[in-house]
């Protein structure tokens, strides 16, 4: 249940997340939001535990308090970096939206992606120090949480230091790639990630009988060998290819139909059901329409933070300029108008029509 990272997106804390949300608070200054794909999925990965009710209550309290210190360490280092970080714990692991005011230099992202293994490290000395100096009785709840901590704490740490994509060893791959070579490496970052996640895949099989994480890691493999090759191999041919494959386009444009009408009926229950159809699909063409549904639901409810949000994260998949206007609308009604004027632009460059921005009753003011 390795946590994972992510830079970009836009938003404020919410009364205000998805209604998917299980558990909401506040840690320092920072929102956190736990979904229920999160506790079901640690409870999931506790199979071996389950004849011991206790051992298994244990073992998700470890891993929520695991990832969430993951967390953390990613979002103070967001925070200093001048961001407003927001944290998210769902299904097999965590992520950070910093919310910087402009992306991140080479140097700040590694340091960024870094953070959250560092800190991840704590609960495991913090079991080793329990074990070492209380020395709590072997079969107290207090020595398994302990024998827990230590356990997940390394592996996990591991785990996310491998150089493969999306993981944060991943990010530090991406990043290392371009500052060296002064330009966008994700094809080349995803080559990499899929051959490291294939031979560990193969280790962790072969060398230590671990099938889950073996099948976890292939994966990886797969999805960034299809990323790579859907990917164009230079910054000359990405000119070229501004669209997905036609039969792609055909079958999100009919969700995005279905959700449409879905709203213009009043029906929320709908658009976000076709939102987590599009969320789960194969591909980040799909997966990025989700996020924009889900980030016109939020838009329309008046959750302006949450619709930024899901706006960002859909920009980060796919750099589409309606993506970038709703997260410009979004942080323009939160009261966010640089951040606004920075997803003005971000939707121009991304093929947005300048006149037609400039005559939108509402974005007007920025265009100007």
């Amino acid at each position: 249940m390795p946590p994972r990272a992510a830079v970009k997106a836009s938003a404020k804390p919410h009364s205000r997340y998805t209604a998917r949300s299980v558990l909401r608070f506040r840690l320092g200054p920072f929102p956190v939001n736990v979904a229920p794909s999160f506790l079901l999925a640690a409870a999931i990965l506790g199979f071996p535990f389950l004849s011991d009710v206790l051992v298994l209550a244990l073992w998700i309290l470890v891993v929520f308090v695991s990832v969430l210190v993951h967390e953390m360490g990613h979002a103070l280092v967001g925070k200093a970096l001048g961001g407003q970080p927001e944290i998210q714990l769902e299904r097999f692991g965590g992520v950070t939206f910093p919310r910087l005011p402009a992306p991140p230099s080479a140097a700040s992202q590694i340091g960024l992606s870094l953070a959250g293994p560092i800190a991840g490290l704590l609960p495991g000395a913090a079991g080793w120090a329990i074990a070492r100096y209380l020395m709590p009785d072997p079969s107290s709840a207090l020595a398994i949480a302990a024998e827990l901590a230590i356990t997940t704490s390394v592996f996990w740490t591991v785990l996310n230091l491998l150089p493969v994509l999306p993981l944060d060893g991943g990010h530090v791959l991406l990043a290392i790639l371009q500052g060296i070579r002064k330009k966008p490496s994700i094809r080349a970052a995803s080559i990499i990630s899929a051959l490291v996640a294939a031979a560990a895949a193969l280790i962790a099989w072969r060398l230590f009988d671990q099938i889950f994480v073996a099948i976890w890691l292939a994966l990886f493999a797969f999805q960034n060998f299809a990323q790579s090759r859907a990917l164009p191999a230079s910054p000359e041919a990405a000119q070229l290819v501004t669209e997905a494959p036609a039969d792609e386009r055909a079958d999100v444009e009919r969700e995005l139909a279905r959700a449409r009408s879905a709203l213009l009926a009043g029906d929320d229950r709908t658009a976000l059901a076709v939102a987590s159809k599009l969320e789960e699909s194969e591909g980040p063409y799909r997966q990025a329409a989700g996020l924009r549904i889900r980030a016109g639901v939020e838009l329309a409810r008046g959750d302006n933070a949450a619709a930024g949000l899901h706006a960002g994260r859909s920009f980060t998949l796919w750099q589409t300029p309606d993506a970038a206007v709703v997260a410009a609308r979004a942080n323009l009604r939160a009261g966010e108008r640089e951040r606004a004027l920075n997803w003005l632009r971000r939707a121009v460059e991304a093929g947005a029509h300048p006149a037609a921005v400039r005559e939108d009753p509402e974005l007007r003011a920025l265009a100007s």
